[in-house]
């Protein structure tokens, strides 16, 4: 579980009710680089040395999402949520999910949402909200929101009193694919969590760099070449 301090975002804001279940356990994975083969692993050829290390795979993040939308299912059956997509980094993640709890027969509704507090590789602690969501299609549902990354929390501290003030959902949630290990605890914390990440810039499976890399199947940190690339030196 998450350390001491931390709090969940139905505790963030208290007006949210109902609350399934404890908040699910994640996989670490450490600071230091794991013995895990890259050779095999397939990217466009424009993105040669962008990469400092291969951090997870694709095959793993798969059969953790379908971990993940048992425990959801279990969570949610008989009922029908709401599952809000954050984009565009959540997208590949949202898709598996989907697909695993199709498998399971686990009946729900999509929305979709676009935000972004990043500026580059520096979050800029003001949160930009796009997108055509109709708030009033979440009043009364039961709202799961997927993220593909929780690091300082900002994005979800300031879409969560939006969430209350114009939807008032019955119940609020989170599933994020990797939450960020920083000195400073986050503002909040997802209840259904793929992966625990080293403070480190990830790139890949929909996570961008300035629009750049969210064409990998695979999750990677990125190198300073990575960087430093300027897309204008790629032909459109």
């Amino acid at each position: 579980m998450h350390g001491a301090g931390r709090r969940s975002c139905i505790e963030v804001d208290a007006i949210f009710v109902g609350v399934l279940c404890t908040i699910m356990e994640h996989i670490i994975i450490p600071d230091a680089p794991r013995e895990i083969e890259s050779a095999d692993r397939i990217y466009p050829p424009e993105y040669e040395g962008h990469f400092s290390r291969l951090l997870i795979k694709r095959e793993e993040i798969i059969e953790r999402a379908t971990a993940l939308a048992k425990a959801i299912h279990n969570d949610y059956k008989g009922k029908r949520p709401v599952l809000l997509c954050v984009l565009k980094g959540a997208a590949s993640f949202y898709l598996h999910l989907l697909e695993a709890l199709q498998d399971l027969r686990q009946g729900f509704y999509t929305e979709f949402l676009r935000l972004s507090s990043y500026e580059g590789a520096e979050t800029s602690g003001t949160v930009k909200a796009r997108g055509g969501l109709h708030y009033q299609d979440l009043t009364g549902k039961d709202v799961l929101i997927v993220e593909d990354i929780i690091d300082t929390g900002t994005t979800l501290s300031h879409l969560l009193p939006v969430l209350k003030r114009e939807a008032n959902p019955k119940s609020v949630e989170v599933c994020t694919l990797l939450t960020k290990r920083l000195q400073t605890p986050a503002k909040c914390e997802a209840k259904y969590v793929g992966f625990s990440i080293p403070n480190q810039f990830v790139i890949g499976y929909g996570l961008d760099y300035n629009e750049l890399y969210r064409d990998l199947k695979d999750i990677w940190v990125i190198s300073q070449k990575g960087i430093d690339f300027d897309p204008k030196e790629l032909h459109d």
